[in-house]
């Protein structure tokens, strides 16, 4: 053999050797990849059935009615609170209903392995966050493809005298501190809506519409509170949450992916209630019954007009008229009253349901002619329906509606416990 002849089958079974190597490893890093992504979706499907089989559990308590041992036969993973706390009235908590308050929660997170990897993440490449508390990077880029995500889930029930006051649950999608900032989609369940210190809180219309079952918030955070008076169907859409993009190809990235019929409850509030703030009937007596019902801070009181007067103002160049109506107090219906009840304005206009960048012209009472009763809701802060005209049925919705017990955990600071 010559030596090129020897030279050139030297050259053909390097390139074979070479192509044999490139491909196998080729497909050794493919084989890795597939294993790995493999490992962490099935992990990510093991956490997302667990909490699926809890939020199952948790749809068949019934508050005020499921006692303890029931409780812990149906919601499985609980863990029992190390402490009991006796609830007793006081300045700060008011009349809230007395008893001994027993807590169980779980949790179910990827929270451990997970802040290694962030740690990790911080070492070897360039890292930044979004405004929400999302970490950016090339290394977190690349796990998103394999299917890791932060995965956090945490649920509470609390029983008074041994049955089930209330039922909350929070499912997170990314890691911040405190950790409550973090979820995606959160239902709370409550008697009464109420704060301490007498520090108030606004009550925007889209409330007033459904107060048995709210939905607000947006494609970052959805936040659902319900009642016990909630119609079963919208219960159950509280209930139902699909959490296949923790470990599907693409990653959660609004809370309409999770909780859809969600999102359509809250689509189908804001458009009923911006069809009745339309309407010639914006303040129907439902929703004075429901404030009654549900906000037991709220001041309800009867007034009676003795006029109204105009003037003129200027409004950045241009001349506006305002009107004042003065009102005397005829009775207070619940709560306490303001010291004064002189020139009083009305609001031209209520905020736009679900965005407050746009206003609505208000169609509901803007002043009351001499003689005209109103019933006045104040302390809370609504954003619509404040002044009402007193009428026999809007009266008997106010006086006849049985106030919603008043509970320790619905305070949002106890809560927290």
């Amino acid at each position: 053999m010559s030596l090129r002849e020897h030279s050139s089958a030297s050259t053909r079974i390097g390139h074979t050797l070479t192509g044999r190597i490139a491909c196998w490893v080729c497909v050794t890093i493919i084989l890795l990849l597939l294993v790995a992504t493999a490992s962490v979706r099935v992990y990510s499907f093991v956490l997302t059935r667990r909490i699926q089989t809890v939020i199952s559990g948790l749809s068949r308590l019934r508050i005020d009615q499921t006692t303890e041992e029931e409780v812990v036969r149906t919601v499985p993973y609980l863990a029992r609170s190390k402490w009991d706390w006796r609830i007793d009235r006081n300045a700060e908590l008011g009349d809230v209903d007395t008893g001994i308050e027993r807590v169980y929660y779980v949790t179910i997170s990827n929270q451990q392995n997970w802040m290694k990897f962030e740690n990790f993440a911080w070492h070897v490449s360039s890292v930044g966050s979004t405004k929400d508390g999302r970490q950016t990077g090339l290394v977190f880029t690349l796990a998103d493809w394999l299917g890791y995500r932060y995965l956090g889930f945490g649920a509470r029930v609390v029983l008074l005298d041994g049955r089930v006051s209330s039922i909350g649950y929070g499912i997170a999608d990314r890691l911040v501190f405190p950790q409550v900032i973090g979820s995606i989609v959160s239902v709370q369940s409550f008697h009464s809506r109420w704060m301490p210190h007498e520090t108030g809180f606004e009550v925007p219309s889209t409330d007033d519409q459904s107060p048995e079952f709210n939905v607000g918030g947006d494609d970052g955070h959805l936040a659902v509170r319900f009642t016990s008076e909630a119609s079963p169907e919208l219960r159950s859409h509280a209930f139902r949450v699909d959490l296949s993009c923790f470990w599907g190809l693409f990653s959660c990235r609004h809370a309409r992916e999770i909780a859809p019929l969600l999102w359509q409850d809250k689509s189908a509030i804001e458009a009923a209630t911006l069809a009745r703030l339309k309407s010639n009937d914006p303040c129907p007596d439902r929703i004075l019954a429901g404030r009654a019902k549900y906000l037991p801070d709220v001041d309800i009181v009867l007034l009676k007009s003795t006029g109204f007067k105009t003037e003129s103002v200027n409004e950045e160049g241009l001349r506006v008229d305002e009107i004042w109506t003065n009102y005397k107090l005829m009775e207070v219906l619940r709560g306490r009253s303001s010291n004064s009840w002189e020139s009083v304005r009305g609001s031209a206009t209520v905020p736009y349901p679900g965005d407050y960048l746009r206003n609505l012209p208000n169609t509901g009472l803007q002043w009351a002619k001499a003689g005209e009763r109103v019933l006045v809701f104040s302390y809370l802060r609504f954003d619509s329906c404040r002044v009402v005209v007193a009428t026999p049925s809007a009266l008997s919705a106010v006086r006849n509606a049985i106030p919603a017990p008043r509970r320790a955990e619905d305070d949002p600071v106890m809560g927290l416990h």
